[in-house]
């Protein structure tokens, strides 16, 4: 292996994360992505879209970010690569191991670069609403037309140098989760976890970074020396260790403690909600379309360029444009929002059950204006968080099965000293971690606050029932067929 020089950085999470510069006279190197426009446009895109409005210190960026899923998803597949050779002898991966992990530092250094201003909510409320496209479309499209010239030109990897020229497919394989594994190779399948997985070091980075910087040390930790460091491949597929259990229970508690106190914080989803009724005829105004088809105009798009021409327009515009300037700071200078919370819930699923067995808004509403005799405008948000599948754990004999049965979210259980694959039955070590985890909320428009809460107090302190008997769990069949009903895990 030849010697590389690289240059590093200081990380609040990892310490030091290392980038390879280059080695001689017109050489391209991991330090030309970085700092490429694109990445670069990463550092005014907040992580936690609006979570600053209630935790202060959470102005983490994803250029951050994307920075430690690089340094965490190179390590992962340079360490795996051996394993699956070790497994899998008699098939293909390609031969130099340092070409397999500059693709994925690529990948994880690339995955977020399509985002734009308010990161997921951007999604929701208009390119996937409007144009059926998300952050991952867009940043498939960055690749291939804006960094395909200095991706194909980088031939070494911290590790050493290699001779297979990356191209852009090859890393948007690894970011945009598949329908299904049809078109991978058995290598690409299983590698694929490293960055969509149950514990994918995508998680893995944002839940330890929004911990650090929301200063919630309270909601668990995680063990990311024992959780990846017992991490192989065998020829059940992807796998760990057994010794590594308590440190994928505490990863799973942890997200799910995550999710109810930050990313589903009543406040923060309020800010949000307030902010992406907005967001739809603010862009329209902007003139940036599908910003699938105007990556130009939509390259000038982040929480900095935003707030800054919403500030101007309430201050120098007329129209339109000041109102919704004025909207705009009333929300974000004042704290103050359009709606406000008056009812909530929340439950916990020990069972898998079926997406159309779930509860709806339309039947909170129903519920609500039923019990409560309210006439005024109402709007309900829900949140649902897949903690995970209902069988973590497989266990699959041979390739054929597992090529074509294994699920994007699951693991197989290996016993390094007997050198056997546990069965299925452990997965009744996590029954005391739900499958999924549900949030409602209920908001009504400012002017009706009181009236409202003071018909639900004189009404009763109970509001369990407002859910109605779909809140309670479906118990459906004993065994479901994970394949059939895939449960997605948010990456959100």
């Amino acid at each position: 292996m030849s010697e590389i020089k690289t240059a590093c950085l200081r990380d609040v999470i990892h310490d030091y994360i290392y980038f390879t510069v280059p080695q001689k006279p017109l050489e391209i190197a991991e330090e030309a992505v970085i700092d490429s426009p694109w990445l670069q446009r990463l550092r005014r895109i907040n992580q936690l879209q609006a979570a600053w409005m209630v935790y202060p210190c959470a102005t983490h960026t994803r250029f951050q970010h994307s920075l430690g899923v690089m340094h965490l998803a190179g390590n992962m597949a340079y360490k795996l690569y051996d394993d699956f050779k070790k497994a899998f002898p008699d098939e293909y991966i390609p031969p130099e191991k340092t070409y397999v992990e500059e693709l994925f530092r690529l990948a994880g250094l690339l995955h977020d670069v399509g985002h734009g201003p308010m990161g997921h909510l951007m999604d929701e409320v208009y390119t996937w609403k409007l144009y059926g496209k998300t952050h991952e479309d867009i940043a498939s499209k960055i690749i291939k037309e804006r960094l395909t010239p200095i991706i194909e030109k980088i031939n070494f990897s911290p590790h050493g140098y290699f001779t297979q020229k990356i191209k852009a497919d090859d890393i948007i394989k690894f970011i945009k989760t598949p329908r299904d594994f049809s078109s991978y190779e058995l290598w690409e399948q299983l590698f694929c976890k490293i960055m969509l997985g149950v514990y994918s070091v995508d998680i893995i980075d944002f839940l330890l970074r929004d911990k650090y910087y929301c200063g919630t040390r309270e909601f668990g930790d995680i063990d990311i020396k024992r959780l990846l460091g017992s991490t192989t491949i065998t020829s059940s597929g992807f796998s760990m260790e057994k010794e590594a259990l308590p440190a994928l229970k505490g990863f799973l508690s942890t997200r799910m403690s995550m999710f109810c106190h930050i990313y589903f914080n009543e406040k923060k989803e309020l800010f949000e909600s307030s902010f992406g009724r907005l967001l739809p005829d603010i862009i329209k105004l902007m003139k940036i379309g599908n910003p699938y088809d105007n990556i130009k105009k939509y390259f000038f798009l982040d929480d900095f360029s935003l707030t800054s021409m919403l500030n101007s327009w309430a201050k120098t515009e007329t129209g339109k444009k000041r109102e919704f300037g004025k909207q705009w700071e009333k929300i974000s200078v004042s704290r103050d929002t359009p709606e406000k919370l008056v009812l909530s819930g929340q439950k916990s699923y020990f069972k898998f059950v079926r997406k159309e067995e779930l509860l709806t808004k339309e039947r909170i509403v129903s519920n609500f204006r039923q019990r409560y005799k309210i006439k005024c405008p109402v709007s309900v948000n829900i949140d649902l968080l897949d903690v995970r599948l209902q069988n973590v754990f497989t266990r699959f004999s041979d390739k054929i099965t597992l090529k074509r049965e294994d699920n994007l979210k699951s693991v197989s259980m290996y016993d390094a000293g007997s050198d056997t694959i546990i069965g299925e039955e452990m997965n009744k070590v996590l029954q005391d971690i739900p499958i999924k985890f549900l949030l409602w909320q209920v908001f009504v428009p400012a002017k009706y606050t009181r009236r409202v809460q003071a018909v639900i107090k004189a009404e009763s302190d109970d509001v369990s029932d407002i859910a109605d008997s779909q809140m309670a769990l479906p118990l459906g069949p004993e065994r479901w067929n994970e394949t059939k009903g895939k449960t997605e895990i948010t990456n959100a």
